[in-house]
């Protein structure tokens, strides 16, 4: 029987780390060498460190930097064909014989995922297992807010990386079959979400994961709670934004889930007309920020500059104000010294008077002594 692995997928920021811990909780093995938590996600990412390192350097082979997953809008042509790319395909699939073979379903994360699809399917074909999709989903506007929270980059852009998210790779996920998920709903109603991921994915029903999901997810650390018409309400928000949510809104509780499908690839072939504009004007944010960064740093040096002449000047000022006592402290010492050698004279001076006056004190009385004798 071959392992079936459960890939999730989605946005940063979506719910990925709370789907795959809730997949553990209905039997799935996750690992166990995860990536920390972090102040941004206390309650874990749930991301093998071993895949997730896979992951990295394939971007790195690909000539990409890691973690600028932001500036791509379209899917990754990966050469499976190359040397590098068959070297580490052939090393994730030795990798998930080594530790997976053995387990029945088991599942990963890591945002890369979708990008890196087609070696993920080479890999996981090499090592002779099932791939199961679990899509997830939450509303733009909170990812949006939570990503400026965490990044401090404009909502515009964050808006924009959702919608790319999804529609750019919409064709590799609708190529097979796949759950959607929507986060909200699985904080608020864990047990319908999870017999619906059982239901629909095949994994045997645990009661106890129920609880334990429960106990787990953590409703207070979700910073926004978002309805459909609150995106609808904006008019700054691209059409294109709004009627991705509402597909993936229809997918997410299984409603005319072909129609829904079909509107989400008509939806990506509007994207991909897109995508030459998008680029363009992300190479123009990415030297407007350029330019910023330098025109930061040009100012921090100017006021370092600055600040540099002020500590110089009251340096000198502080020298010159050293000197000055230092010659005050000169004179003082001088004057103590003469002060010592006067008191020193006019001491000894008194010192003779009185030997002078004793001798005569003494001729005197020895004087006196020899007229009585007589």
């Amino acid at each position: 029987m071959k392992s079936r692995a459960i890939l999730v997928l989605g946005m940063h920021r979506c719910g990925t780390s709370a789907i795959t811990r809730c997949l553990g909780f209905l039997g799935a093995e996750l690992g166990s060498d995860f990536l920390a938590p972090a102040g941004d996600n206390p309650t874990g990412f749930w991301e093998d460190k071993r895949f997730l390192a896979i992951n990295r350097r394939l971007t790195e082979a690909l000539g990409e930097e890691a973690d600028r997953w932001w500036e791509h809008c379209a899917p990754l042509e990966i050469p499976l064909s190359s040397s590098a790319v068959r070297s580490l395909v052939s090393e994730a699939a030795r990798e998930i014989q080594r530790r997976f073979a053995s387990s029945g379903w088991w599942a990963f994360k890591d945002p890369r995922t979708l990008r890196a699809f087609p070696f993920w399917q080479e890999a996981l074909s090499q090592a002779e297992a099932q791939i199961e999709q679990v899509v997830a989903v939450r509303h733009p506007l909170a990812c949006a807010q939570s990503l400026v929270q965490r990044d401090q980059g404009p909502e515009d852009r964050s808006l924009l990386l959702w919608t790319s998210q999804y529609l750019g790779h919409w064709p590799r996920v609708a190529a097979r079959p796949f759950v959607a998920v929507d986060y909200d709903r699985l904080l608020e109603e864990p047990e319908r979400e999870l017999r619906r991921l059982s239901d629909r994915l095949g994994l045997p029903w645990r009661p106890e994961a129920v609880a334990e999901a429960r106990s787990f997810l953590r409703p207070d650390l979700r910073h926004a709670r978002l309805e459909p018409k609150d995106l609808q309400n904006r008019f700054d928000i691209p059409p294109l934004v709004v009627e991705t949510f509402e597909a993936l809104k229809d997918l997410c509780i299984d409603r005319e889930a072909k129609a829904a499908s079909a509107r989400m690839l008509a939806l990506h072939a509007e994207f991909r007309r897109l995508v030459p504009l998008l680029r363009t004007l992300d190479s123009q944010t990415m030297l407007a920020e350029r330019l910023e960064r330098e025109g930061f740093w040009q100012e921090q040096m100017a006021e370092w500059r600055r600040g540099e002449s002020a500590l110089k000047a009251k340096l000198e000022e502080a020298r010159a104000i050293l000197a000055v006592r230092e010659r005050e402290l000169s004179a003082l010492q001088k004057q103590m010294v003469q002060m010592e050698a006067s008191r020193t004279w006019r001491f000894s001076q008194r010192v003779r008077g009185l030997e002078r006056s004793l001798r005569r004190l003494r001729k005197r009385l020895l004087g006196s002594r020899s007229d009585v004798s007589g």
